[in-house]
């Protein structure tokens, strides 16, 4: 049987020439992305990187649930499906805009002519296999039935920060949590025959390089005081995810909130470029675009990884044998 992996790649390959063919009759390829706030990480900077490259027309939209896992997305298809004022529980994005709020699935796939639809398992169940039986099969059907003319497309998502409560209370492992996610999601993509945004791949090859290596803080941000020590939080310059922030609780008082799963917008940078890669077969280091917050070698590492997972390789380099500049 073919691999995971080699599938992947030689299926992008014969579609290189093809994707702008898969447009509508004006010009336009349309994405759908069904998930949570990862879709919306991924997506986040996506309308803007296409903006940037004037030969391309896209229309990136997004039925959005926080939170929400696959047996949620089936769950809802089918009390729509049985009562038409029910399973109305998703926010409509199109270009970052709402459009629309307590839309069902069903509305949302019929809306428009959808060239492709992405779908994903949350992060919190992504790598545990057994959550995506039998779902993701239900979830795939329903699509198929209401967007017939749409590829359906995974998108991989990543593992947790080292700094996450979830790497460090549940002792999750973010390397472990990767591999064992990935092999997830390539497992379903063989069985559907569909292909992977790697998303997660790119995470995991990005932190093997010195810039995106981030290390444990060594302190008790906990500790911390608000407002005299409200600069003393760690910048975590070189995390993909956003980690620690201050947030004010309903008593009034200031403490350190810790998220670390969710991407910073570093990684919502490189989430956009591997879907950018991904769907429009284009070389994302000649993009000019990139967020005000990166600077410009940020941008060049976060361009150039996308490049090598989606071009080059699906596997994440080790840190000692990364071309990434020092």
């Amino acid at each position: 049987m073919m691999t995971f992996r080699l599938r992947t790649v030689l299926t992008a390959i014969s579609l290189c020439f093809l994707t702008f063919a898969w447009a509508g009759e004006d010009g336009v390829i349309r994405i759908l992305g069904v998930g949570n706030s990862f879709t919306v990480n991924s997506e986040k900077f996506l309308p803007q990187i296409v903006s940037a490259d004037p030969e391309i027309k896209a229309v990136i939209a997004g039925a959005i649930i926080g939170g929400c896992p696959l047996d949620k997305h089936v769950a809802l298809a089918k009390a729509h499906e049985a009562d038409p004022e029910k399973g109305k529980a998703y926010n409509y994005k199109i270009d970052g805009k709402h459009q629309k709020g307590g839309a069902s699935l069903k509305e949302i796939l019929e809306d428009q002519a959808w060239d492709y639809v992405t779908i994903q398992q949350v992060s919190t169940k992504s790598y545990k296999p057994e959550t995506y039986t039998p779902y993701t099969q239900e979830l795939v059907e329903y699509i198929r039935k209401y967007a017939p003319q749409a590829e359906i497309v995974i998108h991989e998502t990543w593992s947790h920060s080292v700094n996450s409560y979830r790497a460090t209370n549940w002792k999750l492992d973010p390397r472990e949590m990767y591999q064992k996610l990935h092999a997830a999601y390539g497992a379903i993509a063989e069985e559907f025959d569909l292909r992977v945004i790697p998303v997660g791949t790119s995470f995991e090859r990005a932190r093997a390089t010195e810039m995106w290596d981030e290390q444990p803080v060594e302190i008790d941000v906990n500790a911390l005081n608000y407002p005299e020590e409200k600069d003393q939080l760690p910048a975590l310059k070189n995390s993909l995810n956003r980690v620690f922030y201050w947030k004010k609780n309903k008593d009034g008082k200031w403490s350190v909130g810790c998220d670390g799963y969710h991407a910073g917008q570093s990684g919502e940078y490189l989430g956009g470029l591997v879907w950018y890669a991904f769907f429009f077969e284009k070389d994302p280091r000649e993009l000019t675009y990139k967020p005000d917050s990166l600077t410009e070698e940020q941008a060049a590492s976060l361009r150039e990884v996308a490049f090598q997972t989606v071009f080059e390789s699906l596997e994440p380099t080790d840190k000692s044998s990364s071309s990434e500049e020092k």
